[in-house]
């Protein structure tokens, strides 16, 4: 018999070198006898040797019980023993550790010449001459042994990042569901299963159509085929739909949602769809308020106040002399008082109009020295007359903006600025230095600027809101500085020269404003000019 190993074996050590994991063959002493290149260069460090050194040293944790001709377990069969993959530590020759998942079997040694291609690739164990020579035994123990340092990070990796999707998935408000490609539930945060009354466990592995999303707005039947989230599991295209869609809660009534479905992709496999909603019953509730406050506001005491305000006046006037100097006083407050109210309420529902988008901005090119008039109008309107001074400068720049609007806004910022509530009474906190109300307007290269100063620090809840949506819609910006020395505010006021936005042109029919500001406050004087000075 030739000395040499036949071709088969040698091609078969060359695949087991070739093998992405360590192996390792250990002998009855618990000694390794042989090892592939795969293992060589895992475990032996330069300047020592793999081949000779026990079992234990390399992997301290495993169970000297698998060594051939140790005490074996009863059930446990001699020869084909095979251990399932388990994760330790092992040593390098070096005493370095790193940690690796091993595999172990029991192997014969037949001792008969080549009896198996494993022999054949191992058969210098038992010859004469070679360095294993000492081995005398029959059995061996052959160990698949996988570097794990890589897998560790990524398995690490995967994990914080599970971890970190859980938390969004917990944190995020909109209700989250995931489907697989038969549309049943794989995936539910708590948002999605607290806006639907069910529990996360409830809807797992539920069909998810049937359950929440059967029927139309008014009751009738939903097919699957009809919905967005079946188009996405079977086309993958991706939905967002806004108007007249409603899941159904676990008591039995409708959801209102904005509702997105998007595929789900495993590579170029579409694997399930991802179904986010966010409940719309807050924006319905504060939608069905604000039509209730424009119908309070805009029919039942606007036609009230009309009326009381028109008997007022005649009484006021008194033509036949009949009222006595003190009543015709008060009835003269009372008048100015409704009249007042009659103003902010227009205003208000002219802001509400414009908010809304029932209205637009009426924009035309005009003269800043009339719309910060009307302004100071409007605002003595809302104060009341003889309620405060001006010291107006608004020399004349020409703009393209709304003038009724933002006269509006000015003559609440200044009534603001005035200290004047809602209600026309002024703070019980008196102004410290002057009390006049500044009004100043300039150009700063294609911007306007406005600035309102006034004794009162301001931040109306009534007046502040309505002037800086008035302003934004002229894609503006108002700020607000307090003045030093004293308990006032300086607003500062910007609009562009030109129109921007959303507008339209005077010209076009949109209905009317608000008479609160027409420019007929009842002071005299056009409050335009370099220094001018005006009492309200």
């Amino acid at each position: 018999m030739s000395s040499r190993p036949p071709r088969g074996a040698a091609r078969l050590a060359a695949i087991l070198d070739a093998l992405p994991d360590a192996l390792l063959l250990v002998n009855c002493n618990g000694t390794v006898v042989n090892a592939n290149k795969i293992a060589l260069e895992a475990l032996e460090a330069p300047g020592t040797a793999l081949v000779g050194r026990g079992l234990l040293d390399l992997l301290p944790e495993f169970d000297p019980n698998r060594i051939p001709g140790s005490m074996r377990r009863p059930d446990e069969d001699e020869g084909e023993a095979r251990t399932r993959p388990t994760r330790m530590t092992a040593r390098r020759t070096d005493g370095s550790e790193f940690p690796v998942e091993v595999t172990s079997a029991n192997v014969e040694d037949g001792r008969s010449t080549y009896a198996s291609s494993f022999d054949a690739a191992w058969a210098d164990h038992g010859t004469g001459g070679g360095r294993n020579a000492h081995y005398t035994g029959d059995e061996l123990l052959m160990l698949v042994v996988r570097d794990l340092t890589g897998t560790l990070d990524t398995e690490a990796e995967l994990a914080r990042q599970q971890r970190q999707t859980e938390m969004i998935l917990r944190a995020a408000s909109e209700g989250v569901v995931g489907v697989d490609t038969e549309g049943r539930v794989v995936l539910v945060n708590p948002a999605a299963a607290q806006i639907l009354g069910y529990r996360a466990g409830d809807l797992g592995g539920c069909e998810l159509h049937p359950l929440v999303h059967h029927s139309r707005p008014d009751g009738s039947t939903l097919p699957f085929e009809e919905t967005p989230l079946h188009d996405t599991l079977r086309s993958g295209r991706k939905h967002r739909v806004r108007a007249a869609q409603v899941l159904w809660a676990k008591d039995g009534s409708p959801v209102p949602v904005d509702m997105t479905t998007a595929p789900v992709r495993d590579g170029d496999q579409l694997v399930g769809a991802v179904l986010t909603f966010t409940d719309r019953r807050p924006y319905v509730a504060l939608r069905e308020r604000h039509e209730q406050l424009r119908a309070v506001l805009g029919e039942a005491l606007r036609g009230p106040l009309d009326q009381l305000r028109d008997d007022l006046g005649g009484l006021a006037a008194d033509p036949a002399g009949q009222l006595w100097p003190e009543a015709n006083q008060i009835l003269h407050h009372l008048s100015a008082g409704y009249a007042r109210m009659t103003t902010l309420v227009d205003n208000v529902l002219a802001f509400q109009h414009l908010q809304t988008g029932k209205e637009k901005l009426r924009t035309e090119r005009v003269s800043l020295d009339t719309v910060v008039a009307a302004g100071v109008d409007g605002a003595v309107e809302l104060i009341g007359p003889g309620r405060a001074q001006f010291a107006v400068h608004a020399p004349p720049i020409e703009a393209e903006v709304d003038p009724e609007r933002l006269s509006t806004a000015l003559a609440h910022l200044i009534a603001d600025v005035a200290g004047v509530d809602a209600t026309g009474n002024q703070s019980v906190v008196p102004p410290t230095g002057d009390s006049t109300i500044v009004v100043a307007a300039a150009q700063r290269g294609e911007v306007v600027r406005i600035e309102v100063r006034g004794p009162h620090p301001g931040g109306s809840p009534v007046h502040e809101p309505l002037v800086r949506g008035i302003v934004h819609r002229h894609g503006g910006v108002l700020q607000t500085h307090r003045v030093p020395g004293s308990g006032g505010s300086a607003y500062v006021l910007e609009v562009p020269c030109a129109a921007t936005g959303d507008t339209e042109s005077a010209g076009a029919d949109t209905g009317t404003y608000g008479a609160g500001v027409d420019g007929s406050g009842g002071t005299d004087g056009s409050g335009s000019g370099s220094g001018s000075d005006r009492d309200g």
